[in-house]
């Protein structure tokens, strides 16, 4: 089992094939993020629904939460459970070749913005087609109404910003069109995260700034390469991108 103690499976969470599950699982993470259960990986999900495809998103998704931490439960312990304990995904050997999270983590960040009244447009390594092009998201798009509050997930620093948008606008040459980078170091380890999209003139800070866990950094626009106003939430951990979603302290955040 390979695991970043700060809460990120250091695999890059990558189900094949993944296009297939997209409907089902947005439906259910919708469903759980927005009334606060908390976060499961669609790893999580398709590592059982691939021993059991009778099993559903909804009840997968709900075994797999620890309802007290909201976080997902080590894998060990949904393998005592009666519904799973004689799958072979649930063999200690399988178990120990997988990358399954197997402990309770520590999670550093708040929500970057309101989860009550938001839609998972894209989630974490999914496979799609934008524009034609196709396409393996190496972050989460979270779609709410234009001009909704953008949060520091963390205490850091402005490392990069670029506010050349001026209209809220779609530009499918301009990349993530309206950004602020931020780095945030935690036990040693250093964190960039990347808010794209961002709504013209929303913001007044400029690099080399500190910011605090909840402050108000810009908000939501479609600036750049995007389909609608959505803010693009990207995580790397020393310059390899991670699963932001997973660092996110479902006891840490805002539902308005």
């Amino acid at each position: 089992m390979l695991l970043d103690y700060f809460g990120v499976n250091i695999t890059d969470g990558y189900v094949e094939n993944n296009s297939q599950y997209a409907t089902m699982y947005k439906e259910v993470l919708i469903k759980n993020i927005t009334k606060g259960n908390g976060y499961v990986s669609l790893e999580r999900i398709v590592y059982f629904y691939l021993e059991n495809e009778k099993l559903t998103f909804d009840e997968l998704y709900i075994d797999n939460l620890d309802n007290e931490l909201k976080q997902i439960k080590p894998i060990s312990n949904i393998c005592e459970n009666n519904k799973y304990k004689n799958y072979s995904v649930c063999n200690k050997d399988y178990i120990e070749e997988s990358s399954q999270i197997n402990e309770i983590q520590i999670k550093p960040f708040n929500s970057p913005l309101k989860f009550n009244n938001l839609v998972v447009t894209s989630y974490f390594k999914e496979e799609r087609i934008i524009y034609d092009n196709p396409d393996i998201h190496n972050a989460w798009d979270f779609a709410s109404p234009e001009q909704t509050p953008i949060y520091s997930v963390c205490d850091g620093k402005v490392i990069d910003l670029k506010f050349n948008y001026k209209e809220n606008v779609i530009d499918v040459n301009g990349g993530a069109g309206n950004y602020i980078k931020i780095e945030c170091e935690i036990d040693n380890f250093k964190y960039n995260i990347l808010y794209g999209h961002l709504y013209p003139n929303s913001t007044n800070l400029k690099i080399g700034d500190n910011v605090k866990h909840w402050e108000q950094i810009a908000s939501m626009g479609t600036t750049g390469y995007s389909t609608g106003n959505h803010l693009h939430f990207e995580v790397t951990k020393d310059g390899v991108v991670v699963d932001g979603l997973s660092l996110i302290d479902f006891n840490n955040v805002n539902y308005g």
